[in-house]
């Protein structure tokens, strides 16, 4: 009987260290690999930088890519040496842009997304699943040349909660010609469109999200690359009130605007390339539920003022 218990326990101790050492393993890997990143970073002088969802040898992303592009968004961030390109928007801007960044990544696109998100570095990583372990291979490209300027390593072990992650979430290329494609919304039509100097505002959308009245734009500079800002705005709906109290967006710069349509202080500022169209938001905050249309909009910009009337929101 005590034979019994001893080997039970034993079984017992080896289990629990066996899965301790996996995640204390897992944890410790990931900063490892941040740390060799963060390192090459710091040595070439780049600053900013996307991390991309890391796939297998045939271009699958899985639960586990996403996981790992997480973890090392948050460690670099956590450095306070790099600004880091929030994951949902570098996707958002990817499939926008239809920019070739899976598996070995298109100087071309890594280029293009340098110049709209405006970072020098881009990571992608490989991920090569081994009969016990996963060898992870990241690359450092510059955004400059499109090259791999660094490289990163490490090696993690499979336990059941690596393995779950392998196997959900699983999305894989749409290379394949024959394959048909998934259907995709049509293109936003234009509701207005205004000139400013060098820079074409197309009015997209405007809709009403709880108590928030957002308008969408896709913005292009048809000069020279140079800068924008948004600056604030002054709303009114059908029923006369006004509304002064929102923020601004440009691409990924955010910023609040306080009381006064212009609030010179509170600004959304991009350094835009020529050619390339951009997202742009104007939101107003604690718009009444009665409002139906709006009946009167002023949004400014370094560029000119956009004048709006009579315009129905979507709810």
């Amino acid at each position: 009987m005590s034979k019994n218990w001893i080997l039970i326990l034993s079984l017992t101790l080896i289990i629990f260290f066996t899965h301790a050492f996996g995640q204390g393993g897992l944890d410790q890997r990931i900063s490892e690999l941040s740390q060799q990143i963060a390192k090459e970073m710091t040595e070439y002088n780049k600053t900013t930088i996307a991390v991309i969802e890391f796939s297998d040898l045939q271009g699958n992303v899985t639960d586990f890519g996403r996981f790992l592009a997480e973890e090392l968004i948050t460690r670099l961030y956590q450095t306070k040496k790099f600004k880091v390109i929030e994951r949902h928007l570098l996707n958002k801007i990817i499939a926008e842009q239809k920019l070739s960044l899976t598996g070995i990544v298109d100087p071309t696109s890594a280029k293009q997304l340098g110049k709209i998100l405006s970072v020098d570095a881009i990571v992608s990583c490989s991920i090569t699943e081994l009969a016990q372990s996963l060898r992870i291979n990241a690359r450092l490209i510059s955004t400059e040349t499109g090259e791999i300027f660094a490289v990163a390593s490490t090696e993690i072990f499979k336990d059941e909660s690596v393995i779950k992650l392998l196997q959900t979430g699983v999305t894989t290329p749409t290379t394949d010609k024959k394959t048909q494609p998934t259907p995709t919304s049509p293109p936003k039509k234009v509701i207005q469109k205004f000139e400013l100097g060098n820079f074409t505002f197309e009015l997209k959308e405007v809709k009403m999200i709880g108590s928030t009245v957002i308008f969408e734009f896709t913005v292009t500079n048809n000069g020279p690359d140079a800068d924008l800002k948004l600056l604030g705005g002054i709303m009114y709906d059908n029923n006369n009130y006004e509304y002064v109290r929102g923020e601004v967006q440009l691409l990924n710069r955010k910023s609040n605007f306080a009381p006064g349509w212009i609030s010179f202080g509170f600004e959304a500022a991009h350094f835009l390339i020529s050619g390339i169209p951009v997202p742009a938001q104007w939101r107003f905050f604690d718009v009444s539920s009665e409002a139906q249309s709006i009946a009167l909009v002023k949004l400014a910009t370094s560029a000119g003022e956009i004048l709006i009337r009579n315009l129905p929101i979507k709810k």
